[in-house]
């Protein structure tokens, strides 16, 4: 059972492997973007006055993740060796991303650009909150105690399944074993045969080896 390829931005075609996790990533992108505002929302019914703070928060994360899955999509399609697939669902963010690949992105899919600054837009307001920092260690702090384990078994949940997701790719796609290095070989004349039936000698491989991609 195979997956269909899918395009991806830039006009490449993503392999079944990283077709079918980046299709996981979606799922996991909407999981996690909800329960951003649920926790934003069950911060505001206990703490009104972080009601600016949590809110822009959210949609920092929001934006953030967004703008990631753009990026993932693209690579999936154009250097999908570069994708982190073994660790987990959330280690697919976890990529290098060149100003080349920016600027091709940007030509081939219309909306990008402004998700891209939409995401520098929400980072800044969440960064400029009064209240951000005093935030974050509420957020920490929930994290620890009985009022917070609701929230962290909520997001417990969704990297399970994400991850549980990213493994059936690797099940139902499971990813060819390295062939060993071979060089050229020179077919060997038999003992017998006489120097006019030798077969001719082969070229001399080309000097340097080809840039890694």
């Amino acid at each position: 059972m195979s997956a269909a390829v899918q395009a991806a931005p830039g006009g490449g075609v993503a392999p079944p492997l990283q077709a079918c996790a980046v299709k996981a990533f979606d799922e996991y992108a909407v999981a996690m973007s909800v329960w951003e505002r649920q926790w934003a929302e069950g911060v505001i019914s206990v703490r009104p006055d972080f009601n600016a703070a949590a809110l822009a928060r959210a949609n920092a994360h929001n934006s953030a993740l967004q703008r990631d899955g753009f990026r993932i999509h693209y690579l999936a399609g154009n250097a999908p060796e570069t994708l982190d697939l073994d660790e987990s669902i959330a280690a697919l963010r976890l990529f290098d991303w060149t100003p080349e690949q920016e600027q091709a992105l940007r030509l081939t899919e219309p909306d990008y650009a402004s998700v891209v600054d939409a995401a520098d837009r929400d980072r800044l307001a969440a960064d400029a909150q009064a209240k951000s920092d005093e935030l974050e260690a509420y957020f920490e702090e929930t994290f620890t105690n009985n009022a917070g384990a609701v929230w962290a078994k909520k997001l417990g949940e969704i990297l399970r399944r994400g991850n549980g997701a990213l493994e059936k790719c690797h099940q139902l796609h499971p990813a060819p074993p390295p062939k060993p290095d071979e060089g050229p070989t020179v077919e060997t004349p038999p003992v017998s045969a006489s120097p006019e039936m030798a077969p001719p000698a082969a070229p001399a491989p080309a000097s340097g080896t080809a840039p890694k991609t």
